[in-house]
């Protein structure tokens, strides 16, 4: 049997980012402010994941396709995937402003060391259903806290970290 253990893993990432006009500027945008209202108002704003790791204020996400990536996705594919059935480039956009594709996460859960955005799926999907009190299968530390701190040492510290984001968040990013 493998004993319990911790270790590195260095990821360097190159996104590719499709040209595409600000949020703001989407003509599906009020879609996604509309769930974020409907979700408050069926006290649902809070995150998914609602565990011992959660810090920050909510935050909805793209679960299946960021809005970014709309012009790299097939529609065909995803509706495929999902069991969906889109008329349409129109009914693609709708969906993905869905609550079908939107999930609320906390800012740790959505783009932070324990975030959706900065590990691996298969990690992060782990988290989703992690034992409260256990370690998390990962967690993203900044390269200038890993030169001066041991593996050990870093995975012992969510409750400062968790400090951290309690106290800096202001943000309520969208996406």
């Amino acid at each position: 049997m493998t004993k319990a253990h911790s270790q590195k893993m260095n990821i360097h990432l190159i996104t590719n980012i499709p040209e595409h006009a600000p949020r703001e500027e989407d003509p599906h945008y009020h879609m996604f402010n509309e769930v974020k209202g409907r979700i408050k108002r069926a006290g649902l704003w809070k995150c998914i994941i609602d565990d011992d790791l959660c810090a920050g204020t909510p935050e909805l996400h793209h679960t299946h396709i960021e809005y970014s990536q709309i012009e790299n996705t097939d529609p065909n594919k995803v509706a495929q995937a999902f069991g969906l059935h889109f008329e349409n480039d129109e009914d693609f956009q709708e969906w993905i402003e869905s609550p079908g594709n939107l999930e609320v996460l906390c800012t740790a859960h959505h783009r932070t060391h324990f975030g959706i955005h900065s590990i691996p799926a298969p990690l992060w999907e782990s988290l989703r259903y992690r034992k409260e009190g256990t370690k998390p299968a990962a967690e993203v530390i900044p390269n200038n806290s890993m030169k001066s701190r041991k593996v050990s040492d870093i995975m012992n510290t969510n409750k400062e970290k968790k400090g951290e984001i309690n106290g800096n968040s202001t943000s309520s990013s969208s996406s």
